[in-house]
């Protein structure tokens, strides 16, 4: 693990979160697969990600919880998983299909809009036969991506790098990876398109793909601190990053060249989405949520109410409204220009 990331944003959020979101967990074996504790406080715990599955809402984080809300964000349901791992990061491909990834490898699917999960991966079992009655430090994984059904690449601490050809049955390190002679950590996926993919991470490294992966080349990094974030516009070469200090950075060449935005902020930017109008919102740490114009390159602060909420994701609800996750639990924010709060319970 490289001490200057960690270092930095240790300054800037609670230690919680970093020893959850970077670092790799000893953990004991588990002698039969474990299954998420359904809790009546879990919106209130630690989330690590939201997205959309057609209108449904689904967010993941600590303990394997994973939350459904069927009303854009006010009320949330859990649902029970095989694992009780740390989940970081979601993608739903479609309406039904997704996928979710966590700490000691961890990957779930779900062919049902999030109702029921199946567990594709566990490196700690996996490995097992092996280390019998040893603990296992295994890299958690910390973004996930899928072209439609079939394929998908979920990447993570140290470098570490997936691939699947057939839905996630079988999980791979191919033999063509990003140039990484450092094990840094990959934290970000984009990609405007199914075809081209930018990797972001630790240092401000960058990768690009113009082949689902298939080959990397190395760009020149966006900055040289961190990068949590990439966000692309569909069908375009518009690309937004985000990390450490209020980075806020726009590309409109898929990665060849970067503008450094104003944030007004020097705090951890973790997480972004894309809005319907083309916005993109970052979010972060004290309670941060900006709105970004990748075009423009105006950026403007949204007050969320709070400077003690730590946030992990941003995601635009079906009714335009804004869900966020972090430490806390989850946050909605009313549709356009209300100034109404509503958090998210289990009711």
């Amino acid at each position: 693990m490289h001490l200057s990331a960690t270092t930095a944003l240790a300054r800037a959020l609670p230690r919680i979160l970093v020893l959850l979101l970077l670092t790799a967990v000893a953990v004991p074996l588990p002698a039969t697969v474990e299954r998420s504790l359904l809790m009546p406080r879990a919106t209130e715990s630690l989330l690590l990600d939201v997205k959309r599955a057609g209108e449904r809402l689904v967010a993941v984080g600590e303990r394997g919880h994973v939350l459904l809300s069927d009303d854009h964000g006010a009320s949330w349901r859990q649902v029970e998983v095989p694992t009780t791992r740390m989940l970081t990061a979601l993608w739903f491909v479609d309406e039904r299909h997704g996928w979710a990834v966590g700490h000691d490898g961890v990957i779930l699917a779900t062919v049902d809009a999030g109702n029921s999960w199946t567990l594709q991966r566990d490196e700690v079992s996996e490995r097992a036969a092996h280390r019998l009655q040893e603990p296992l430090y295994a890299a958690p994984l910390l973004a996930v991506w899928f072209a439609d059904t079939a394929h998908g690449i979920a990447v993570g601490a140290n470098g570490l790098y997936l691939q699947t050809l057939d839905g996630g049955r079988n999980w791979h390190t191919p033999g063509e990876l990003p140039d990484n002679p450092e094990q840094l950590h990959l934290y970000a996926i984009a990609s405007p398109d199914g075809e081209r993919l930018l990797l972001g991470g630790e240092g401000g490294i960058l990768y690009r793909s113009r082949g689902r992966g298939q080959s990397w080349e190395t760009l020149a990094p966006a900055e040289a601190g961190t990068l949590f974030g990439l966000v692309a516009e569909p069908a375009s070469d518009q690309v937004t990053a985000f990390g450490l200090e209020g980075s806020v950075l726009v590309s409109a060449d898929f990665g060849d060249s970067w503008v450094a935005l104003d944030s007004a902020v020097a705090v951890v930017l973790a997480g972004g989405a894309r809005r319907a109008d083309g916005q993109v919102l970052v979010a972060g740490s004290v309670g941060t949520l900006l709105e970004v114009e990748p075009r423009s390159g105006a950026v403007t602060s949204r007050d969320t109410g709070t400077v003690t909420g730590n946030f992990a994701n941003p995601i635009e609800a079906a009714d335009g409204g804004i869900v966020l996750v972090g430490q806390g639990g989850v946050l909605r924010l009313a549709p356009a220009d209300s100034a109404d709060r509503e958090r998210g319970d289990s009711r």
